[in-house]
């Protein structure tokens, strides 16, 4: 699994725990609020995020990561990847527009910002899973994110239901899967501890993911509330 790493304009950009907020109802000529979903590895954030692709291709998107390693024979440019050089990789780094980014055998993968963009610009949401530290760069008045922490059960239910699943082993597409370990279990339960602990403040919806099916009930049911209803934001988002 790659490090991943950020830009380093936001190295300073802390977001206070406290912010003035006002009441938000999207109107239906505005572009969709961006999704982004946070949890620790192997508490199913990724399993969440593929059935909502299926329950509706034409309303949720993901963002196309960019890579520099070479592209295989199977695949085309700007479906699984946008494949680019790793000169043009590092510029755009230093450019800051990569939201994250990381290095796994010797290549680059990252998620840019345009990436983004351009799920929205399809009049689609855009789901996107990101490390928490990344979560303070993506608030601003463009994408007004709504972020979702995927939360396992207790370390009790987590032997009960995961005992026969699997984890994938590496962030790189090729990552295998393996099954669960004792170890895996404690690790998300420590990693889900400390997101909360330092980045709670920034989440507005907790689910915990300890039946996929009722978990994925709750994500729709957030969704459709997120589309519909109105929402407490920060003040700035609307008065940049």
């Amino acid at each position: 699994m790659y490090e991943c790493k950020k830009s380093d304009q936001y190295d300073t950009a802390d977001v206070p725990t406290y912010e003035e907020v006002t009441p938000y109802r999207r109107q239906t000529n505005e572009k969709y609020r961006l999704v982004v979903l946070v949890g620790p590895v192997g508490v199913g954030l990724n399993e969440l995020k593929r059935k909502l692709l299926i329950s509706d291709t034409q309303h949720y998107g993901v963002t196309v990561p960019h890579t520099t390693r070479a592209r295989r024979s199977q695949e085309s440019d700007g479906v699984e990847y946008i494949f680019i050089s790793k000169h043009l990789f590092e510029t755009d780094v230093q450019n800051n527009k990569f939201i994250e980014y990381g290095e796994y055998k010797n290549n680059y993968y990252g998620t840019s910002i345009d990436s983004v963009r351009s799920v929205l610009a399809k009049n689609k949401v855009c789901l996107l899973d990101v490390q928490p530290h990344t979560v303070k760069h993506l608030r601003t008045l463009e994408f007004k994110p709504y972020v979702i922490f995927i939360k396992p059960p207790s370390i009790e239910r987590l032997r009960e239901t995961r005992k026969n699943a699997k984890i994938i082993s590496s962030r790189d597409d090729q990552g295998a899967a393996k099954p669960f370990t004792e170890e895996d279990f404690q690790e998300m339960i420590k990693s889900a501890q400390v997101m909360e602990s330092q980045y709670g403040h920034l989440f507005d919806k907790i689910i915990i993911n300890d039946d996929l099916t009722v978990a994925f009930k709750e994500l729709k049911t957030t969704f459709d509330k997120l589309e519909t209803e109105t929402h407490w934001v920060p003040v700035s988002w609307l008065h940049s």
